[in-house]
């Protein structure tokens, strides 16, 4: 097959390790920056996996938007993209399919910010990734100083805050429909645990109760891939996000599972032959 991989860093180890195991099963892989012009890309493509961060989102869509009538299939899709980026809407999805999560309000900055739950409480950015985007209000002095740093122009989420998991969730890896691993991460020094804010991660078994939810959040949002963040609260599990682009380095790290080869046994299985 020929695969396409939009990624602004080839040299990451996410695109670096599915460029491994895509060449050592025989297939053609070609990377394409999606701030590159697409008109200059030659070709078509069985199969194009977009590897996109929150650096110029909206530009690397068009990309996307762009190369999909020359490609067979995405993985995963534009539409898909769009609503698991975004936190408003991946909650309504969640609500809309009975997932439970935190409870969540959609503040317009510059609106009067009503927040009628007990503090702290968790204020993201809309199209934060890794962490970045999310802050901790202790009190409504804090979540306006918070509120204030944002962009005016910006919407945001005010997020029902649990004390007791703070530091700590549980990243569980999906593929087409099925759990391929999972992983504790824990952070000693934030109240959030991402690897990539200095959180560390270790193996951890999930109940089938947390494998159901974290196969629904996915299905709701329509991704085939996924990095589904759970919440062990009083409340039960809850379901944070569903990352759409979900690193490979921490969780083969930690589980010692080929990750990368399981999406490309995926692609093989359900995508061969399917070149416009």
């Amino acid at each position: 097959m020929r695969i396409l991989i939009l990624s602004r860093k080839f040299e990451i180890y996410s695109t670096r390790r599915l460029v491994e195991e895509f060449s050592h099963a025989g297939h053609s892989v070609f990377l394409w920056d999606p701030g590159w012009p697409t008109e200059k890309l030659r070709g078509c493509f069985d199969v194009l996996i977009p590897r996109l961060g929150s650096f110029h989102f909206e530009e690397a869509l068009e990309s996307v938007e762009m190369l999909s009538s020359r490609c067979g299939v995405v993985v995963n899709t534009l539409e898909a993209y769009r609503k698991a980026r975004n936190k408003w809407s991946s909650y309504i999805a969640f609500l809309e399919g009975k997932i439970p999560t935190p409870f969540s309000q959609l503040v317009s900055n510059g609106d009067a910010v009503l927040w009628s739950r007990a503090f702290p409480c968790i204020v993201k950015e809309l199209e934060s990734a890794k962490g970045e985007g999310v802050f901790l209000a202790r009190s409504t002095d804090e979540l306006l100083q918070i509120a204030s740093r944002i962009s005016p122009s910006s919407e945001y989420l005010v997020q029902e805050a649990f004390p007791e998991s703070f530091g700590e969730d549980v990243r569980i890896f999906v593929v087409g429909g099925k759990i391929i691993a999972s992983m504790k991460r824990k952070s000693t020094k934030d109240f959030r645990s991402n690897l990539a804010q200095g959180g560390i991660g270790e193996f951890c078994t999930i109940t089938e109760a947390e494998a159901a939810l974290a196969l629904n959040a996915a299905s709701v949002l329509g991704l085939q891939i996924a990095g589904v963040d759970i919440l062990r609260t009083h409340k039960g599990s809850l379901i944070l996000e569903a990352n759409p682009c979900p690193g490979l380095e921490g969780i083969e790290k930690y589980t010692s599972v080929n990750v990368a080869h399981a999406i490309i046994k995926f692609i093989e299985e359900h995508h061969h032959g399917h070149a416009p």
